[in-house]
């Protein structure tokens, strides 16, 4: 596969993709996610520079097709989804204006939303230089390289591509200020509301309680998003380490992150059925006190 320049690894990075395609959910109702892992400091390579990322998704998609390692962290490259699908030529599929067309829903695997768990915080970077022929806005819209990303950060996506969390750790939890954990730590994220929140929990293996980490607005309107909606949303996770290898101005060095990265115990809830259960609520009528007429009387003596 072809990555776009953007994308430099080592012979020996370490990427792969999963969508847990036996059960798909209805985004009308809540989906609820969690997962284990466990990421040792011991196995982490040159602690100040390690590079690894992981990233959880709802997608439309029930398996992960061409998904880029690097930043991307498991999303796609739409230019080079367009080049497998174009049989005729060796190019990217292009307008008269040499605008490349791209594939909407392509871009982040089908996404309807995505949790990147960051080392270098690069997840959060403008990408890919491609810009929708549809609308001319950037495909992939991002933050700059300089002051926005954070070491240690956790970065959402949502489905129109943009950046709508990007922060470090640290700053939304004083336990959980780093990837690396000495035990298995459960993280558990909550689509709710149509879709117009996000919120995600986390807990260490000492405590059965779940810290709300933080909640995120996303504030879909699930009518306007074509092939969002129905029993066609599955949970997905991607992992890669390490990041880049490139020239970063603010991370010189680069390491594989880790000996060992394990994950346990991937648990989904959620509506499995097409049909949407609607009740009608009738409010009883409230009650009145009437109101009489009444006529004042005066010059009355004992």
């Amino acid at each position: 596969m072809a990555f776009p320049s953007s994308v430099l690894l080592p012979a020996n990075a370490r990427y792969y993709n999963f969508v847990e395609g036996k059960k798909n959910f209805n985004a009308n109702y809540d989906i609820t996610w969690s997962f284990s892992y466990y990421l040792p400091s011991s196995s982490i390579q040159a602690h100040n520079v390690y590079q690894l990322g992981f990233t959880t998704f709802l997608t439309s998609l029930s398996a992960p097709i061409s998904s880029l390692p690097g930043q991307y962290l498991g999303d796609q490259d739409p230019e080079y989804i367009l080049k497998t699908l174009d049989t005729e030529t060796a190019g990217v599929l292009k307008t008269e204006g040499d605008v490349p067309i791209l594939l909407e829903s392509a871009v982040l695997s089908g996404m309807l939303v995505k949790v990147a768990f960051d080392s270098t915080g690069l997840y959060a970077l403008t990408g890919n230089g491609g810009y929708n022929a549809l609308t001319g806005a950037a495909e992939r819209p991002g933050v700059g390289l300089e002051s926005d990303c954070f070491r240690e950060a956790l970065v959402v996506r949502d489905f129109d591509h943009n950046v709508v969390a990007n922060g470090a750790l640290s700053s939304m939890s004083t336990s959980f200020s780093t990837l690396s954990t000495n035990t298995f730590r459960t993280l558990r994220f909550r689509y709710v509301n149509l879709g117009r929140k996000l919120h995600i929990d986390s807990r260490e293996s000492d405590t059965t309680t779940y810290t709300l980490l933080t909640t995120i607005n996303l504030n879909y309107n699930l009518d306007e998003k074509p092939n969002f909606g129905q029993d066609n949303i599955f949970v997905g996770f991607s992992l890669c380490t390490p990041i880049s290898t490139g020239p970063l101005s603010n991370n010189a060095a680069y390491a594989l992150s880790a000996g060992n990265f394990y994950l346990r115990n991937f648990h989904i809830e959620g509506h499995e059925d097409a049909v949407v259960e609607t009740e009608t609520i009738i409010t009883p009528a409230l009650s009145t006190v009437p109101n009489i007429p009444t006529t004042t009387v005066s010059n009355i003596t004992a």
